[in-house]
């Protein structure tokens, strides 16, 4: 088949929705597929094919095209323009099916009678014109096949806007198992003598960043390492460190994703600490939690609904959520007990199994292509 994967990020974003479309991308080739993602040109110039094979850890081949971005000096919306050049590429591509990250695109291209399945993690409340312009889509076009989302909240909220519920697909995200699964034999580089507590995600508040700063105060013998996040934000979280007399909290900044795998098999356990005051809480499926439970490192996670509805509680530690007392409680205890540390992190390792971006594409095949099984 051929797979056009379309979505309006710029080609050297490093954000979730980034790493998934390309992931997708890369899980739609691995099963053997022709594939061609459409992104956005950085304003730096197009990022070379080799370095995003490089920064994603790409070992098929997919085909790049970086659509401009501005166009006589004025900047293209990342809806109704970018939808206009992805129908224009779909022309001439012919697609047996589009995965497009995107409102409008997907909109278009059922038009044309091409298979669509679009990935969107819209909130509840958004109601903005370009997502109505694909709920209606979606409600009208027979090739408009799918909606997918990441939670139940999510559907409910495309249904009460008019979407059939058959038209909506519930898949939480993704991992590359061939990318962060530990190697077998695999000796750790880092030194083991103080235990060593990773994050790796953008330090927004609202991922709990607060809490682990908070906790790393609590227990000075542990060093914290936290991967991600924008400068600014990076900037930000370290003032408040340095605020809090933090000697054990090291701040990485943004890695290239295939870096992030050696990160987390160094570390004792990693943390995903979403907190509960943020209404995402209802519905969050985090990149970083397949990515978490493939690299055999034991998981400390809150006690939030959307990880209650994907996790079991012998897949990671649960803790209480906005609570650093918790957040350590939780940590020592796989700290001390060593058969628990390996029992958490064995039970991690089977759930990942099921949440390769392989497994996910053909998930979305089955339900978007009627003649491809």
């Amino acid at each position: 088949m051929n797979i056009l994967v379309a979505s309006a990020y710029s080609a050297d974003s490093r954000f979730a929705h980034a790493i998934n479309t390309i992931k997708m991308a890369d899980g739609f080739a691995k099963l053997g597929h022709q594939v061609i993602v459409l992104c956005r040109r950085p304003a730096a110039g197009p990022v070379p094919i080799r370095q995003l094979q490089e920064d994603f850890g790409i070992e098929h081949c997919i085909d790049f095209v970086q659509l401009r971005p501005r166009f006589l000096g004025r900047a293209l919306n990342p809806h109704s323009h970018f939808g206009f050049q992805v129908l224009l590429q779909a022309l001439g591509m012919k697609p047996d099916l589009a995965y497009c990250r995107n409102y409008v695109a997907p909109a278009w291209l059922s038009r044309l009678g091409i298979n669509v399945a679009a990935e969107s993690h819209a909130h509840p409340g958004n109601r903005s014109a370009p997502l109505r312009t694909m709920v209606a889509a979606a409600a009208r076009n027979k090739t408009f096949r799918k909606i997918v989302t990441i939670a139940p909240v999510l559907r409910d909220h495309f249904v009460e806007l008019g979407v059939p519920a058959e038209k909506v697909q519930v898949l939480p995200d993704a991992v590359d198992l061939d990318m962060f699964q530990r190697p077998e034999g695999y000796c750790r580089t880092s030194n083991a003598s103080r235990p060593r507590i990773v994050y790796a995600g953008h330090l927004y508040d609202y991922k709990g960043i607060p809490t682990i700063l908070e906790a790393a105060a609590l227990v000075p013998d542990y060093d914290f390492v936290l991967i991600g996040g924008t400068e600014k934000d990076s900037a930000r979280q370290a003032v408040r460190a340095e605020e809090l007399g933090l000697g054990n909290v090291e701040f990485l900044g943004l890695l290239p994703h295939s870096a992030v795998p050696a990160q987390l098999w160094e570390a004792d356990l990693l943390l995903l600490p979403p907190s509960a005051q943020h209404p995402s809480a209802k519905w969050t499926s985090p990149v970083k939690l397949g990515e978490y439970l493939a690299s055999g490192t034991p998981v400390v996670a809150t006690r939030i609904p959307a990880l209650e509805y994907w996790l079991a509680e012998d897949e990671v530690v649960f803790v209480e959520p906005d609570d650093p007392a918790s957040l350590v409680r939780g940590i020592e205890t796989l700290l001390r007990d060593a058969e628990k540390t390996q029992s958490v992190a064995d039970a991690g390792l089977r759930a990942a199994q099921k949440l390769s971006y392989q497994e996910r594409c053909q998930r979305i095949i089955e339900a978007s292509c009627p003649n491809a099984v």
